[in-house]
């Protein structure tokens, strides 16, 4: 399931987002774009691993645009450094009644509301076999289905098994590229000079929207849309924590050094991605340093995806994503979006969740919706 055959679904969840943004237009309402991308983000993954793509957008279609379901993810998020400090509290908060835990202890209640929800749509895919086993010969059909009716052992395709994989694969496929387009569209929006760029440059691949719709190959020949894509994805870092590996049998050998088996190693893209030597004045956001003859060092130190067999399952849908959403929302004669009561402390990193989280008192990238 290639990003090529998802791109009529791409193309049809960004038109019901723009078209959830322009039925606001002329009241003057302002909305939290961050709840806005991670219900574009989350309806696009839970399309590819639960539903059909034929089915409703279950965020999109909400009113406020599913803030439980940001808000799901996100306090998820917050947890991460408790449950991996103290990961038997994951298994105790499992047998803990819902009513208690919701009292006693919050921030746990929500890891089994996640596992609830990841679930319930596992548990309808197997329960239709019939259906799943029909639809997983068809190319349109979701992952679980096309998982439940493959030739992998029973034990590998219990319904618990894949109800973790799917929290695994709809946490990740909606966190990371929602607060990327997020991040994007702010440094967009507070800049004139980049969004009339930006504009310049989608003028004539964005003319015939949505009777046209660009490929994903046609969005990647523009140069300054990909430079600002690279730049948020820079500064968002994806994942913030170090990343290890262990060779458990062989040493690995780097340079001078002979590493014994067993020893973690690990890089950290904040680092890599804040190293004023490769990128310099390296907290800006400036998009224009991706452009022109570029030092082969940026390319070195940017992982945004991570490196290697172990790399983001997801890179070329989110790439995909970020290119198709950042074009429909900033294209000329766009959405009129202006932000709200928003500044760069609402997008800056603050802490690190795993995934980098700006001051925990923000109120999120608002938008007023002209």
């Amino acid at each position: 399931m290639g990003v090529q055959k998802l791109q009529p679904m791409l193309a049809q969840v960004a038109w019901k987002f723009e078209q959830r943004l322009r039925a606001l237009e002329g009241q003057s309402v302002v909305i939290r774009l961050d709840h806005a991308c991670a219900a574009f983000s989350g309806d696009i993954i839970a399309k590819i691993c639960l539903d059909n793509v034929g089915d409703g957008d279950r965020f999109l279609d909400h009113p406020e645009f599913a803030p439980d379901w940001y808000n799901l993810i996100y306090t998820l998020v917050r947890s991460i450094p408790l449950f991996t400090g103290l990961p038997w509290i994951v298994r105790v908060v499992s047998y803990v009644p819902d009513s208690f835990l919701l009292w006693a202890f919050p921030r746990g209640q929500v890891f089994n509301e996640f596992k609830r929800v990841a679930r319930e749509n596992i548990d309808r895919i197997m329960s239709n076999k019939p259906a799943a086993e029909k639809e997983s010969t068809d190319t349109s059909s979701s992952l679980f289905h096309h998982v439940a009716n493959s030739d992998m052992p029973e034990s590998e395709r219990s319904p618990e098994r894949l109800a973790k994989e799917a929290q695994t694969l709809l946490g990740g496929g909606t966190a990371s590229t929602a607060r990327t387009i997020g991040f994007a569209s702010f440094y967009i929006l507070s800049c004139p000079e980049i969004r009339a760029r930006l504009q310049a440059e989608l003028k004539d691949t964005m003319a015939d929207w949505p009777e046209r719709v660009p490929t994903w190959a046609d969005l990647e020949k523009l140069s300054f849309l990909q430079a600002i894509i690279k730049e948020s994805l820079r500064l968002s870092y994806g994942v913030m924590h170090r990343l290890p590996r262990i060779s458990p049998d062989v040493p690995i050998q780097y340079k001078d050094y002979t590493i014994p088996p067993g020893i973690p190693v690990g890089m950290s893209a904040y680092l890599m991605h804040s190293d004023p030597a490769v990128y310099p004045e390296p907290d800006r956001f400036i998009p224009e340093r991706w452009l022109g003859e570029i030092d082969p060092a940026m390319h070195r130190n940017y992982v945004p995806f991570c490196r290697g067999s172990r790399n983001c399952l997801g890179m070329n849908l989110a790439m995909a994503e970020l290119s198709l959403s950042l074009a429909v929302l900033h294209r000329p004669n766009g959405p009129k979006l202006q932000l709200f009561e928003t500044d760069e402390s609402d997008v800056k990193h603050v802490h690190d969740f795993l995934i980098p989280l700006p001051k925990i008192n923000s109120k999120g990238v608002r938008v007023l919706i002209q």
